[in-house]
């Protein structure tokens, strides 16, 4: 596997007043809205996705570049513990989420 990008999900309850911190007194970049939240550039490849909390924490995710390297990166790690097969996502990413090695969600997907 081969990220081209890391996305950090931070969950809050305002997310207007967290955009305005970010973008007008940190200088990220808005590069993306969708249903409950935003997503920031903080630098080349790297992204902090607000959302509005929910009962469970979101993933860290990691994206690379195809649907092929999602199933290939998959069946590498078949052995760990899933938490979701592989599949289209809501938004219409592919990918799967894995159990991390200290517990947290790990998501690898790929926008195409």
């Amino acid at each position: 596997m081969k990220p081209i990008a890391l996305w950090l999900p931070y969950e809050v309850d305002d997310i207007d007043a967290a955009r305005t911190f970010y973008t007008v007194r940190l200088g990220l970049s808005e590069v993306d809205r969708f249903e409950n939240g935003v997503v920031l550039q903080a630098a080349d490849g790297t992204y902090l996705e607000l959302a509005k909390a929910k009962d469970k924490p979101a993933p860290l995710a990691f994206q690379v570049a195809t649907d092929a390297e999602v199933d290939d990166t998959y069946a590498a790690l078949r052995a760990e513990e899933l938490v979701r097969g592989p599949g289209r996502y809501p938004r219409g990413h592919y990918g799967f989420e894995v159990r991390g090695p200290a517990g947290a969600t790990v998501m690898i997907w790929s926008e195409r």
